[in-house]
């Protein structure tokens, strides 16, 4: 059995998961007449972004639909014993040893359209046979995906086994890649507007739509003031909160020397996630809290984040959403390679982020917001403005419908 059931069971949410609710939501009769009765959410344990994603969708559902049973399956466990620290491994690898292989297979997959298709049938084959005993024990009457492999194995089932019930899939990176596409599932969920076109290019057949950022209530605006006293943080400094993730990989140690020389007054709030080996060495650095606090994997990230000025990271992942869903300005440092760096180029082209490809440019642009409030509120209310636009209870709804009342699934 490769269901997990590691965060909660079928009928309990998963601790806290109405923290930070804003305001209540209206169940009408329309949503109690085609609520699922039970909800597969397919993720993985590849960084936190899925999971977090998962937690987003699964907060939303619980609130529309009550007596929904919920449930998890990582798609790399069901892949077999070894398959998530072996694919967790290679990823780390690429992105931080050898980000021009990585670069080099990201690009092939644009490029060449047998290698997409190649690589993308083997994987589906792989995850479907995978994800089937799951799907048979619990029997969804919805499925939702988090993961790109996920997708791929629904794809495959729905194919090759009859899949019948309706499949959604939200793309938890701002820049789609065909990794993320296929062409039968029922419909897939982008960051943005300007999403809609790259996951087009990546499969012209696909069903794609714009959603609400997929994270949980806990990410909202709040009283910057109030959220320094109650974390300790300087009242009158320039807080720059930089975060690469849960695996806090990149160029971290040189966005935190490149943040403090910008300005005496900043105070630079560096979370390493679950890199100890990042958190040791700069708490190693000779430089008072007041200057730069130094935290490992932490539950106070709304806080901080409401807390900031700026919040620079290195990819326009699921982090950077939950940034802009505080309505703080995200500055974009040295991306990492492939999908990193299309997410963040996109981020920027549509106002979302400052691009920063160099140190120079990190500092001029921090400079920037230090010294140009209007610069740093344009950014703030282009965030808010987006993360407004719609809900994800707006979003599950339109997943609810597929196959109901003349839309049909696909399949």
């Amino acid at each position: 059995m490769s269901v997990s059931d590691r965060r909660h069971s079928d009928t309990e949410p998963f601790p806290g998961y109405m923290a930070g609710v804003s305001s209540p939501v209206t169940v009408s009769s329309q949503d109690r007449d085609t609520s699922p009765k039970r909800l597969l959410i397919v993720t993985a344990d590849m960084g936190e972004g899925h999971n977090a994603t998962a937690r987003a969708i699964e907060q939303a559902a619980r609130r529309l639909w009550p007596d929904c049973g919920i449930r998890w399956v990582d798609a790399l466990e069901a892949m077999g014993r070894g398959v998530g620290p072996t694919f967790r491994w290679i990823f780390v690898t690429n992105v931080q040893t050898t980000p021009p292989l990585y670069e080099l297979f990201y690009g092939s997959l644009w490029r060449r359209r047998w290698f997409s298709s190649a690589s993308k049938q083997v994987v589906a084959a792989w995850s479907g046979r995978g994800l089937a005993p799951a799907i048979e024990e619990y029997d969804p009457d919805l499925i939702v995906s988090t993961y790109p492999l996920g997708n791929a194995g629904l794809q495959w089932l729905r194919r090759h086994r009859g899949l019948n019930v309706p499949v959604a899939a939200w793309v938890a990176d701002f820049a789609p890649h065909p990794f993320w596409l296929y062409p039968d599932l029922d419909l897939y969920y982008v960051m943005h507007d300007s999403g809609v076109p790259v996951a087009k290019a990546a499969e012209p057949g696909a069903s794609v739509a714009v959603c609400a950022p997929p994270v949980t209530d806990a990410y909202a605006p709040g009283d910057r003031r109030a959220a320094r006293r109650r974390l300790g943080l300087a009242e009158d400094a320039f807080v720059a909160l930089l975060s690469c993730g849960s695996l806090g990989f990149g160029a971290v140690d040189e966005a935190v020397r490149i943040l403090l020389s910008v300005d005496p007054g900043i105070q630079v709030v560096a979370v390493c996630g679950r890199n100890e080996q990042l958190r040791e060495r700069l708490a190693a650095w000779d430089c008072p809290p007041r200057r730069l606090l130094v935290l490992g994997w932490t539950d106070e990230m709304p806080s901080y984040m409401v807390a900031s000025d700026a919040f620079v990271t290195n990819n326009g992942g699921v982090t950077a959403m939950e940034a802009l869903s505080c309505g703080r300005a995200v500055v974009m440092f040295d991306p990492i390679a492939a999908h990193g760096r299309a997410s963040a180029a996109l981020m920027a082209d549509c106002g979302l982020a400052l691009l920063c490809p160099s140190s120079d440019d990190l500092a001029r642009e921090v400079r920037r917001l230090v010294e140009e409030p209007r610069a740093r509120a344009r950014l703030e209310r282009s965030a808010l403005a987006h993360v407004r636009a719609r809900t994800r209870e707006e979003d599950l709804r339109a997943v609810a419908a597929l196959g109901v009342g003349g839309v049909p699934v696909k399949g």
